[in-house]
């Protein structure tokens, strides 16, 4: 596969996966807005839907990533450890993409903060083509999709599935992966709930 054509594939296929939830939510937004809230004004009315919106496009986006995760390993220097890892900032992992020509397939996902010249912060989605256990990761050839703007906090959280214990580290040289990933972030208007996503589909 070419890399220019592959790479104009894959950008395509998540600004699709992003644009298709955007509207199942926006669906979702207008049922909200048949209710109306009455004593508000419409503009405080948007504001409140389409926080809601994007609470539900990253929600259901991480979902169906966390949902299809393939459990696989990855050579460190020398040894086999599991390809997943996870720090306060984000994680990486792998999972499919929906098959589209040669772009199909899995990939490696980078979840990570993206920080612009501004301050202002973004949670940014970056993918690599899966290429098996020996592959190199090279970030700088990566397709990046922005899943969020302006973060204003941003914490990702393991749970270990014997322990039980929450850590904000996931050593990947243990080979085992975590049971449940928590993400805690705030935007312009204050706190999210929190997002729990269960890997007990991972296979």
């Amino acid at each position: 596969m070419k890399h220019a054509k592959g790479s104009q594939q894959i950008g395509f296929t998540l600004l699709e996966l992003l644009i298709a939830l955007a509207i199942t939510t926006a669906v979702v937004g207008l049922v909200f807005a048949g209710f109306g809230v009455i004593g508000r004004t419409e503009e405080r009315n948007q504001h409140v839907l389409d926080r809601a919106e994007r609470m539900l496009v990253v929600g259901q986006w991480l979902t169906r990533k966390f949902d299809t995760l393939r459990l696989l390993s990855l050579q460190v220097n020398g040894s086999f450890v599991a390809f997943f890892s996870g720090n306060a900032a984000g994680a990486m992992w792998v999972a499919p993409l929906p098959e589209r020509g040669d772009a199909g397939g899995l990939y490696v996902f980078r979840a990570t903060p993206l920080r612009h010249d501004s301050g202002v912060v973004d949670l940014s989605m970056e993918v690599l083509p899966y290429a098996g256990a020996l592959m190199a990761l090279d970030w700088k050839q990566a397709e990046r999709a922005v899943l969020l703007t302006d973060v204003r906090t941003l914490q990702w959280h393991y749970q270990d599935g014997l322990s039980g214990r929450w850590a904000q580290q996931w050593d990947s040289s243990t080979g085992r992966y975590p049971a449940r990933i928590r993400v805690e972030l705030a935007d312009g208007q204050g706190d999210w709930p929190p997002m729990v996503f269960s890997l007990a589909r991972a296979r």
